[in-house]
């Protein structure tokens, strides 16, 4: 058997880079399931797909607490990407948001390889903060939700600045049901 021939071993063909498997992509990169229209909540609301992986579990073999919040930050960047306004080109332009309060409350575990749906929106625009909501699916009932709040701070200074007009309008955008 040639070396790289796995059809005749019986195997399936190795993964191509880029290839989407399952719930992530190759590299265990997260993937975007859809930005839809979501006329309960009356906004536009990213839903991603993940796999929990073993080493976010704790010795009881139950995602780490601590996971969900880096998980609701997965959720809000691929939200800002998938709407057109990566953190990196708000980053790019002099502003950060970084997080000044978060709300957790877990409802049931998780635990490893399975495979979680986490629905992100914004749930609040103010003239220096942005509210992000979030749900986390698993088997189709909420095992966790809480919310994010991120202050608009120019890069140079480290000061809390008005939101600037570019970036209110893109978040502006998220927060109604498109038509």
């Amino acid at each position: 058997m040639a070396h790289g021939d796995s059809s005749k071993a019986g195997l399936p063909p190795p993964e191509r880079p880029g290839r989407q498997t399952g719930a992530q992509a190759a590299g265990g990169e997260p993937r975007l399931a859809e930005l839809v229209a979501d006329a309960k909540r009356n906004c536009m609301v990213g839903r991603l797909l993940l796999r929990v992986r073993y080493a976010e579990t704790d010795r009881m073999g139950i995602a780490y607490n601590g996971h969900y919040l880096t998980w609701f930050e997965v959720g809000r960047t691929e939200l800002m990407r998938s709407a057109g306004f990566p953190y990196r080109s708000v980053e790019e332009r002099g502003i950060n948001l970084p997080l000044v309060e978060a709300t957790l409350r877990l409802r049931a575990p998780v635990g490893y390889d399975d495979v979680i749906t986490i629905e992100t929106w914004i749930a609040q625009l103010r003239s220096r903060v942005i509210v992000f909501s979030y749900v986390i699916y698993h088997d189709g009932r909420s095992v966790a939700e809480g919310t994010t709040t991120h202050a608009c701070v120019d890069a140079k200074t480290n000061r809390a600045v008005a939101m600037p007009v570019w970036l209110g309008e893109q978040v502006d955008r998220l927060r109604r049901v498109s038509s």
